[in-house]
């Protein structure tokens, strides 16, 4: 009984504070008959607080570490070590088939080319930088004139959903998709409203911010469903909100891989249909309760598909000679982005197969501004990815030259957004 008295005031010991924790033993000390007991209690006590209050503090220090680390590499940052997505295999298409930036399109206005069933328009941002389509409900079929993009090909953009949630209410969804014209031209009205209705696949994401988001991949031929991949938990999701993020889609034959920035979404074997090619994108979005035209922006930019899987390998050491356009800058910088890692990678990977190897890196621009500008920044491009291979992958740099062209050697046309995303390149030669 007296046992269980004391244990109950040293219970109660714990929830005060210092100061008054001192006075109260004190009294106890003076009051009470049993101050062998009260000591060993109190002693044991206080071993045990200090214990925990060290556990925990340690406890709290690794839950915040890991927890940070675990939200960094699922929302798609970089690591420290690198400043890239270690782990994002995804590599582009050879050759581009359409590119924009929307830079040479009206603020205000549907981009050149596309077709809608709403009324979004090219906006200027500051942050984020440049122009962009926003989407407002319907469907908006992108300006490509192409008959197909082949079997094997990729699909690139970045998007920005700047929503935020409200009680009670559920996220406007977003869907990316890709389809098959056939007979009909790409932009044809009836795709804006049945976009399914000779081939397609569609992404469905229905954003959330304090639970998981809900990811769905759906194929179709002549309107009716072949491939539902039923819903998919995204726990990294809500990281992505009121931030640019970067989607990548690749198809080979019947395979669809999708990334969101670094995280791998989906991989299915046989999710596309061939029937009828896939030669248009397009992206819907819908209100919902809470969220009217004008309560949210979705935006869109940097859209590109590219066409063909070559084998690197073969390129650099039977050909001599290997050109890419999936090593990406920052705008007017030698800042390698993330999504580049892959490629970057194959590189290396060549190099490290073949240790006699030596190659030069040749950086060119497109013809966007002051021409000795635009050779300094190809220069320091071509060094920054010389750099990256030495830091990175531990390449003799001894191995590795670095040359600038500016935007002095166009392969394609700098008057069209396709053209400028063609010329912004990346040589690999043989020496």
């Amino acid at each position: 009984m007296f046992r269980s008295t004391f244990i109950a005031c040293i219970r109660a010991l714990s929830s005060l504070n210092n100061k008054n924790m001192k006075n109260l033993i004190i009294s106890l000390f003076f009051c009470l008959p049993c101050k062998a007991q009260l000591f060993k209690i109190v002693k044991d006590r206080a071993v045990q607080s200090t214990a925990n209050v060290i556990g925990d503090g340690i406890d709290k220090a690794i839950k915040k570490s890991a927890g940070k680390a675990i939200e960094d590499r699922m929302n798609g940052n970089q690591t420290a070590s690198t400043g890239v997505y270690t782990k994002y295999d995804f590599v582009p298409g050879d050759s581009i088939l359409y590119a924009t930036d929307f830079v040479l399109d009206n603020v205000g206005e549907l981009p050149a080319g596309w077709n809608s069933s709403s009324n979004g328009v090219v906006v200027e941002s500051t942050s984020p930088a440049g122009k962009w389509l926003q989407l407002n409900q319907g469907i908006f079929l992108a300006g490509i004139q192409n008959n197909t993009f082949g079997k094997n090909y990729s699909v690139e953009f970045d998007v920005l959903l700047d929503v935020t949630s409200k009680s009670g209410y559920y996220l406007p969804p977003i869907y990316y998709g890709a389809l098959g014209s056939g007979k009909l031209e790409a932009t044809n009205n009836v795709f804006l409203k049945e976009p399914h209705v000779n081939n397609a696949f569609e992404f469905k994401i229905e954003p959330k911010e304090n639970i998981p988001s809900v990811f769905t991949l759906k194929s179709f031929e002549e309107g009716r469903e072949t491939f539902n991949s039923e819903s998919k938990r995204l726990e990294f999701f809500a990281g992505t909100l009121r931030k640019v993020a970067h989607y990548a889609i690749s198809v080979q034959n019947t395979r669809l891989r999708m990334w969101i920035n670094e995280v791998k979404v989906i991989d299915v074997p046989k999710a596309v249909n061939v029937h009828v090619p896939i030669n248009q994108l397009y992206f819907k979005t819908e209100n919902t309760g809470g969220f009217g035209e004008g309560s949210y922006r979705y935006l869109i930019s940097n859209l590109k598909v590219a066409t063909g899987f070559r084998d690197n390998r073969s390129k650099l050491i039977s050909e001599g000679k290997l050109v890419t356009t999936g090593i990406l800058f920052d705008v007017n910088s030698a800042e390698i982005k993330p999504q580049s890692y892959a490629v970057i990678k194959e590189i290396a990977t060549i190099l490290k197969e073949h240790g006699d190897l030596k190659i030069s890196i040749i950086g060119h621009t497109d013809a966007d501004g002051n021409a000795d500008a635009n050779l300094v920044l190809s220069e320091k491009r071509a060094a920054a990815i010389k750099d990256f291979l030495a830091k990175e992958f531990a390449i003799d740099g001894s191995r590795l030259t670095t040359v600038g062209k500016g935007a002095s050697q166009p392969i394609a046309d700098n008057k069209t957004s396709t053209g400028k995303a063609a010329n912004r390149r990346v040589e690999f030669v043989k020496l």
